[in-house]
């Protein structure tokens, strides 16, 4: 009897510590997105009082986006150095401080400077946590990643809808500086618990992984290989980031030229938040369209006609179109993320991955600045909305230009049992 109850009270433990952790690395998320999203709800104030361009504001708001891109080879190394839970430490540690030095030490110079380290830090710990997922819990890689993703979502939400009501009511109508100090203090507590509860095994990735070292070769179809290049998925999967990052960084912006300010915070709130329902609607049907080309196709079409939408219809329906501009934008990304392991055998799935997703940030990064720039060319409002509809026409072209379903088989029949103990999952795709 009391060797049963030790055993029940050790699984109990093993449960809540179980449920701390997939806590913490929800709120991870949270804190790797509501810092930057917290940026373009004031980006109106911090252009009157620096007296920034719209060239220079849209540099601004993209800093972000060029590191997690122009970062991801390197942090990669890193990562595979140091470990998955120093990693995350560390990336928290340079986010925490870039997001404070930012209030503490204002100026043009240094803000840009302090965004950088922030973003620095943002893209070591994002690129730590599939890393972690895999060697803590490598039989639940698919919920612990869905977490992780509920919470960036959740943290781009709550920065870009709460920041604004936030300052008016508890900072001051102008006090765009107090925000930044409101979002880092989260960062630095985020790091205090990672660093108290965050289990302390070694996350080191081994020269072999345990899907290649133990299970059998999954086939790919080479034809398929061919057609797809890793330029083809990165402007893939950065036009729709493109739509996401374009519309976060200028709706404020657009809507103060326009003087429909009260639109903005709603607008924000229902952009970010579209993205929830439609990753999660994803996720239960991905094994029936993953891999399939009229998702993409539909995405780009649907944000072609919402950025048309949002340009010549009354202001008064900006949340429909932000619905429909988020929930398409994340439906590319959570399809997109799982081409590379689609086209790539198990030794290559890790590089075709990485150059996806450099190139996907890099375009990503393209819009926000290019849209600026042609506002200051045409002194147009609606010109910084141009790379959105760009964007759309893209996802439509790439999509159509994905080979057919079958091309991407899986000869799941050959898989060993060692690669679902890993983790690695094998889904069956039929034509």
């Amino acid at each position: 009897m009391k060797n049963r109850a030790s055993s029940t009270d050790e699984q109990i433990k093993n449960t809540w510590h179980t449920v701390i952790v997939y806590a913490l690395i929800t709120l991870l998320g949270f804190n790797l997105r509501s810092v930057i999203l917290a940026v373009p709800p004031v980006l109106p104030l911090i252009q009157r009082d620096l007296e920034l361009s719209y060239t220079a504001a849209g540099l601004l708001t993209a800093l972000p986006i060029l590191m997690l891109g122009g970062g991801a080879w390197s942090v990669g190394l890193l990562v595979r150095r140091i470990g998955g839970r120093a990693s995350v430490t560390i990336g928290l540690a340079l986010l925490g401080a870039g997001a404070l030095l930012r209030a503490f030490i204002p100026g043009i110079f240094s803000l840009y400077l302090f965004t950088v380290l922030l973003s620095l830090g943002i893209a070591v710990a994002q690129t730590a946590v599939p890393v972690l997922a895999r060697f803590w819990y490598p039989r639940h890689i698919g919920l612990v990643s869905a977490l992780f993703t509920d919470g960036l979502i959740i943290g781009e939400t709550t920065g870009a809808g709460v920041t604004v009501p936030l300052m008016v009511h508890l900072l001051g109508t102008d006090a765009w500086i107090s925000t930044f100090i409101f979002w880092g203090v989260p960062v630095v507590a985020m790091l205090a618990l990672w660093l108290w509860l965050a289990p302390r095994s070694s996350t080191r990735i081994p020269a072999t992984s345990p899907a290649t070292s133990r299970g059998g070769p999954i086939s790919r179809a080479p034809h398929a290989k061919a057609r797809v290049s890793a330029l083809h998925l990165g402007i893939m999967l950065g036009a729709g980031s493109l739509v996401y990052f374009g519309m976060n960084g200028w709706v404020a912006s657009y809507n103060h030229a326009i003087h429909h300010e009260d639109l903005t915070p709603l607008a924000l709130v229902i952009l970010n938040a579209a993205q929830l329902p439609a990753s999660l609607g994803v996720t239960f049907f991905s094994q029936q369209i993953v891999g399939r080309r009229w998702p993409f196709i539909g995405a780009g079409i649907i944000c072609t006609i919402a950025i048309i939408g949002w340009v010549f219809t009354p202001a008064v329906l900006e949340p429909l179109w932000a619905a429909l501009l988020g929930g398409s934008s994340a439906l590319v990304f959570t399809l997109g993320i799982a081409l590379p392991p689609l086209l790539a055998g198990p030794e290559e799935v890790a590089r075709l991955t990485g150059i996806t997703f450099s190139l996907s940030y890099g375009v990503a990064f393209v819009g926000p600045f290019v849209g600026g720039s042609l506002w200051d060319i045409f002194h147009l409002p609606v010109m910084a909305f141009l790379p959105v509809a760009a964007a759309g026409i893209t996802l439509v072209i790439l999509g159509a230009l994905l080979p057919p379903r079958a091309s991407f088989g899986f000869a799941v029949e050959g898989a060993s049992v060692s690669e679902s103990d890993a983790g690695v999952p094998t889904p069956r795709l039929s034509p």
